[in-house]
């Protein structure tokens, strides 16, 4: 196995966590586990992880929303491995940005394969775009926002198409690309009002453009979640 592949496991359960540690140590991978959501947080921080392995039902804080994390501000590829079983915690799971499922009880054999696959793919990805600044400081690859024609440019040439929200909430991340644009000013400027159901939206609209960037280009998706603050726009972004 190859030891550049640095993979994080969040597990809550003692037992189970040291076995896979045990297990994927001896299997050749440099593998770190840690036991809560805060803990996952200040590992997540010092970077340079290929894939992270989530438990769902941790002590403090759900892991969709660790994935959700994830997602938004990093490169790493998730795997949920949970108990959880029903279609809907599936269906959530992916939503929120998984990249694979896996259900409780999974064989080490199983999981180090997974890993592997998702680690390859991870670097693969990397070969086509620099990695995001864990920072959040913009880099130095290039975006454009093509105003007249709704549609955000990746540094490759990729076209997204935009709808008018898609536009406009991207316009505001654009007011101020590297810092965070509080959540309550985004849903004011796009809703006009700050409360429970269009905060949903604000997550769906944001959801939904993600995956389109990720669906039109290799390159790491610039809209990065800043924990319960808002949102930012990380890489440089210009208008055209």
């Amino acid at each position: 196995m190859d030891a550049g592949f640095k993979i994080l496991i969040v597990e809550d359960d003692q037992d189970l966590r040291e076995s896979i540690v045990e297990y994927l140590s001896i299997a050749g991978f440099d593998v770190t586990a840690v036991k809560s959501a805060a803990e996952f947080y200040q590992a997540v921080a010092q970077g340079g992880w290929s894939v992270v392995v989530v438990d769902i039902g941790l002590p403090d804080q759900s892991g969709f929303v660790l994935v959700e994390y994830v997602r938004a501000n990093t490169d790493m590829k998730v795997i949920i491995m949970t108990a959880r079983d029903a279609l809907d915690d599936r269906v959530k799971g992916y939503d929120a940005g998984a990249d694979l499922y896996l259900v409780k009880p999974v064989d080490c054999r199983e999981l180090a394969a997974a890993i592997t696959s998702q680690a390859q793919r991870h670097i693969s990805r990397s070969l086509f775009c620099a990695p995001v600044s864990h920072s959040l400081s913009p880099p130095t690859e290039h975006w454009e926002l093509a105003q007249s024609s709704w549609s955000l440019i990746a540094p490759d040439g990729a076209q997204i198409q935009l709808t008018g929200k898609e536009l406009h909430f991207i316009e505001l991340l654009s007011s101020g690309v590297g810092k965070t644009i509080a959540r309550e000013t985004l849903l004011l400027k796009l809703y006009q009002r700050y409360d429970e159901y269009t905060s949903r939206s604000l997550d769906s609209l944001v959801r939904r453009l993600r995956v389109k960037i990720m669906s039109a280009t290799a390159c790491v998706v610039p809209i990065k979640t800043v924990h319960a603050v808002g949102y930012c726009f990380s890489a440089t972004l210009r208008s055209v």
